[in-house]
């Protein structure tokens, strides 16, 4: 199960994003926020009962409006330190995959 610590340790994501650069990825990444539908959501709340109270909460929060945000700029200083660019230029985040299969076909 992915951690998300991201928001409240950006220093995990500044380590990701100059290894991507090491690894010549080409400039662009693709990011999306936690997109859970409600059956996957119901499943994973099942999986984090048995966690601890500061990953089930990272969820909880990874749901929010507010998470989004600050994980945006956090992402959007990291991305120009590094030379990056977003894929769509911004951090995708949908209802269903229907907005995302779209966004997918319009870039190809």
């Amino acid at each position: 199960m992915p951690r998300l610590h991201f928001a409240t340790q950006p220093e995990l994501l500044d380590d990701l994003f100059g290894r991507l650069v090491e690894a010549e990825i080409g400039g662009e990444v693709f990011m999306e926020h936690i997109n859970l539908k409600r059956y996957i959501r119901e499943r994973m709340d099942q999986v984090l009962a048995d966690e601890p109270e500061d990953v089930r909460e990272a969820y909880l929060q990874a749901r929010t409006s507010e998470h989004r945000e600050q994980l945006d700029a956090i992402v959007a200083e990291l991305l120009h330190k590094h030379g990056l660019r977003r894929r769509f230029e911004e951090v995708v985040h949908h209802d269903d995959n229907d907005a995302l299969r779209e966004r997918l076909a319009s870039s190809a």
